[in-house]
């Protein structure tokens, strides 16, 4: 062969080699530009948690942590831990992205939105306004600690006068537990807020967190931390990249360019939805609340108990904005109250006056030596365990009544009850005609008090036109007051006011010195117990008891042995 013939054909080989070169060139020069596959755009998604809360700097150091910047200077959700703080969080999705043209593996590299992009003027705002957004949270914490005080004090309350076996007790003390270490959590970062001197630096940090959501082998969800990297795109796109590079075997990465970026803004465009008012856990049924679950509004409402249909419905206990607490039975959301289970652990007793003697025309004694009680009464419905048949622990008797009227069978009931080791009391039912001062000088000088006896009591029953006659309910309430001064002064024991709910609805709402001061025993005969605070409940007016002929009044103090055991050491006349 020629040498001529040999160079030709290398020519053509040549011609031949760059043609392929220009033509794979080109290819590679298209290819990114091409539109992606929809099996690609599944491999190329990632699915990511945002989560974001801000901290509060001292001289560059967190000291504690903030849920939400609320609007004007409010600061929501604060906590000393960054562990504990409710962190705002946000489902987000991703593309898995090269930073190189025609790299086989992105490095674990993620583009996503940043929800707070806007955030920087926002926070420059708030550490503008740094001194007043402190001391308006001052204010705002102390509001907010005296409330969680009467809140874990109610739900103490209602713990002492309870136990294991009543329902929902152990729900209740688990949050009592819990708004106890809430508080203590406020108190500190109150006190912290207080303690900053004038020439600290201080100031308010955004804090972000993105983690991978992926799946392994078995389909259990992996998590993945992930650390935002320097932006290299629009303000509103975050980079960021997974711990130690991870990246799914089943996933795939493509290039950052003017074609796939509309793809990528496609997936990762984020319309940040209003957060909800409340947080629910629980059941659900066709998405409504049923079954068990537990409520928390962002006004601090919270409900744990059963739901039906979105409403409350069944057993459960909640707290107010206020701090008040209702524990017991709702139903279409409305609250009933407590009902009871009457077992042979709670303590018992009766009150007496001359119509447990005279009934008619007819008169009969009372045999104290038989006392048992037997029967609760007909008028409600009650939740019973085992049989009735319950000791008398305690008895009120009737002594005086106004300025002239004294029950003839007081003093002979009162030493019976005594002789027979039943811890007794006395009580006056309250006239609207007479002077208060009178009255407590009446019952004083007929009435017995002696070591160990039952505190005494005012019995007040008036008639919604007798409180008028009398001037109002502010004169009435004065003229009891004055009663219960008195009586406290000549005894030195504390009185219990004995009046009814509907008493207690009409005239005590705003008697906050009266609640405050007195233990209350109330008339209700309802199913439901009484929503007060209060020492002994008369749950029904037509109860049994051996011993004694006809109906008798049946009250249950409010409290099981522990209680009972306290108030008999404190309240007691000494």
């Amino acid at each position: 062969m020629s040498m001529e013939s040999v160079k030709s054909k290398r020519r053509q080989a040549a011609r031949i080699i760059i043609a392929l070169l220009a033509v794979v060139s080109l290819i590679l020069l298209i290819l990114p530009f091409c539109p992606v596959s929809k099996e690609r755009q599944q491999q190329c998604c990632a699915e990511l948690e945002y989560e974001r809360c801000y901290s509060l700097n001292i001289n560059g150091k967190a000291v504690f942590y903030i849920n939400e910047l609320g609007t004007g200077t409010g600061l929501t959700s604060v906590s000393t831990s960054l562990d504990s703080v409710r962190w705002h969080k946000e489902s987000l999705r991703g593309v898995w992205v090269n930073r190189y043209l025609f790299s086989p593996y992105c490095g674990g590299r993620i583009i996503t939105t940043n929800p707070d992009y806007s955030e920087t003027e926002r926070l420059q705002k708030a550490n503008s306004h740094i001194d007043t957004i402190i001391r308006h949270n001052i204010t705002q914490l102390e509001k907010e600690c005296q409330r969680l005080k009467r809140v874990t004090r109610r739900l103490n309350y209602y713990l002492d006068v309870h136990n294991v076996t009543d329902e929902g007790y152990n729900s209740i003390a688990t949050l009592s537990a819990n708004l106890l270490e809430t508080r203590q959590e406020r108190e500190e970062v109150l006190q912290i807020l207080k303690a900053i001197k004038p020439n600290e630096v201080v100031g308010i940090r955004l804090i972000q967190r993105y983690t991978l959501l992926s799946h392994d082998k078995n389909g259990k969800i992996q998590r993945t931390p992930c650390e935002l990297l320097d932006n290299e795109y629009d303000d509103d796109i975050a980079t960021v990249q997974t711990k130690h590079h991870f990246m799914p075997d089943s996933a795939r990465s493509i290039y950052y360019n003017s074609t796939t970026a509309a793809f990528i803004g496609k997936v990762i465009m984020h319309e940040q939805e209003p957060l909800p008012d409340f947080i629910y856990k629980g059941e659900t049924v066709d998405g409504k609340r049923s079954g068990h679950g537990v409520f928390l509004a962002s006004d601090g409402t919270y409900y744990d108990g059963i739901w039906e249909n979105d409403m409350r419905n069944g057993f459960g206990f909640a707290v107010d904005t206020l701090g008040k607490i209702f524990v017991g039975e709702w139903k279409d959301n409305q609250y009933k109250g407590e009902r009871l289970v009457y077992t042979s652990d709670r303590i018992y007793g009766i009150d007496i006056s001359r119509y447990q003697h005279d009934i008619g025309k007819k008169h009969y004694g009372i045999d104290w030596s038989r006392l048992r009680i037997t029967h609760l009464g007909t008028i409600s419905n009650k939740r019973i365990r085992g049989t009735v048949d319950y000791p008398v622990s305690f008895c009120y008797i009737k002594a005086t009544e106004g300025t002239t009227i004294k029950n003839r069978y007081y003093y002979n009931d009162y030493a019976q009850a005594r002789n027979h080791g039943i811890l007794c009391g006395s009580y006056h039912f309250f006239s609207t005609k007479s002077s208060a001062t009178d009255q407590a000088d009446y019952f004083i000088r007929n009435a017995r008090f002696n070591k160990g006896d039952l505190p005494p009591v005012l019995d007040v029953e008036p008639y919604p036109s007798q409180v008028n006659a009398m001037g109002g309910p502010e004169v009435m309430l004065n003229k009891v007051r004055t009663w219960l001064r008195i009586v406290k002064e000549r005894t030195g024991c504390t009185p219990i006011l004995y009046v009814s709910q509907s008493f207690v609805n009409r005239y005590l709402t705003d008697a906050h010195d009266i609640k405050r001061n007195y233990k209350v025993w109330i008339a209700r005969y309802g199913e439901y117990k009484p929503d007060i605070r209060l020492a002994i409940w008369q749950l029904s007016p037509d109860g049994r008891v051996a011993g004694i002929r006809g109906d008798v009044d049946i009250n249950v103090f409010n409290g099981y042995q522990d209680e009972y055991q306290d108030f008999m050491e404190t309240q007691l006349i000494k």
